[in-house]
């Protein structure tokens, strides 16, 4: 099977010496290629026809391999482009702008990750969030800027279905995803009374610097995309939520003693799990699993230890997919931005 770019992500930080030797021109240029035949073929057109001919260009490949490996990504040289207004109006204008540019290429990249932050992944997060008894205490993992900590002031479209509204009226934020003849479409929002978040370099929208670091990783060819994180940049920058910085096991621990009593824990990440290692993935689960919590996952197979991704649904129908899981149990595949969730082995749902 093929995997995505993503799928190879690496907590490079513990990676040895060795296995960094190892990103070459070569690699750089498969999981380059990788990323515009699985990753963007039908998310970004524009990132999927740059990344391809990426791959064929020398020139840009070597100015890729002088950044720290973890920063090779695909998506992450391509948002620090963004986020230096680098044009994006054909890859040749690109090219030339990123050959010129390099030494701000290496600048801008100094102590930055890859930390998007899509509320449209609360796509297939939300029906579960709605099933559980509230009141609710969300505490996000990989919280990044806290865009995910706000499922109850969005406004969704489930297939079909009409928009669920928060109690206050319509959200400038309106989340579509196509779904399955399965999917438990919800009657209601979470009541929500307290939200966290754990982050190793939280982003504070009220910045506009970050605020614009967190538009550049959006990835092009989708309006509403960007309209959805604008507005939800706004409601939370209005709100300031508390993302502690910290690992997520170190971290764990004073979070939860900050939780109100009467309201019910939920645990929660999204595309965090494949730049965490093997280890600390482990020590993670088995301190979520013996808390007195709910925990769901949204993550790519076989990166979440102790769910059996392969019982549910096929990768290798739905190559670049994450994996939905309750407690530990997986419940629906998603596409990674949330357009369509497939619950409990139904196909994929066409888009909506």
């Amino acid at each position: 099977m093929v995997r995505s770019w993503f799928a190879c992500a690496v907590a490079i930080e513990e990676a040895s010496v060795e296995s960094i030797d190892e990103y070459n021109e070569s690699l750089t240029a498969e999981r380059y290629r990788v990323f515009a035949d699985v990753d963007a073929l039908d998310l970004s057109p524009l990132y999927a026809d740059f990344a391809r001919r990426v791959a064929d260009d020398s020139e840009m490949l070597r100015l890729i391999d002088e950044l720290p490996p973890v920063q090779r990504q695909v998506t992450f040289v391509f948002a620090i482009a963004r986020y230096l207004r680098a044009p994006f109006e054909d890859y040749v204008g690109f090219r030339d702008w990123a050959l010129a540019h390099s030494e701000d290429i290496r600048a801008a990249a100094l102590g930055r990750s890859l930390q998007t932050n899509d509320p449209s992944r609360l796509a297939p997060i939300l029906p579960l969030l709605a099933q559980i008894p509230g009141p609710l205490a969300l505490l996000e993992v990989g919280a990044s800027a806290g865009l995910c900590l706000y499922p109850d002031r969005y406004s969704y479209r489930f297939g079909d279905h009409p928009v669920l509204n928060p109690v206050d009226g319509p959200s400038p934020v309106l989340i579509e995803t196509a779904v399955s003849g399965g999917f438990p479409v919800p009657e209601h929002l979470p009541e929500i009374v307290w939200r966290a978040g754990i982050d190793l370099s939280p982003i504070d929208v009220r910045n506009p610097d970050e605020a614009n670091w967190l538009r550049a990783l959006l990835w092009p060819d989708n309006d509403q995309r960007a309209r959805n994180l604008d507005a939800a940049i706004d409601i939370v920058a209005r709100e300031a939520p508390l993302v502690l910085e910290g690992d997520l096991n170190d971290a764990l621990p004073a979070m939860i003693r900050r939780v109100p009593s009467g309201a019910t824990l939920v645990i929660f990440h999204s595309a965090l799990m494949a730049y965490v290692s093997q280890e600390r993935a482990e020590t993670f689960v088995n301190t979520v699993l013996a808390l007195p919590c709910h925990w769901i996952s949204c993550e790519l197979d076989d990166v979440v230890p102790g769910i059996d991704a392969h019982v549910f649904g096929s990768a290798s129908a739905h190559p670049f997919s994450f994996v939905v899981a309750k407690d530990g149990k997986p419940v629906a595949r998603s596409h990674p931005h949330g357009s369509w969730v497939a619950w409990e082995g139904d196909e994929r749902p066409k888009r909506a």
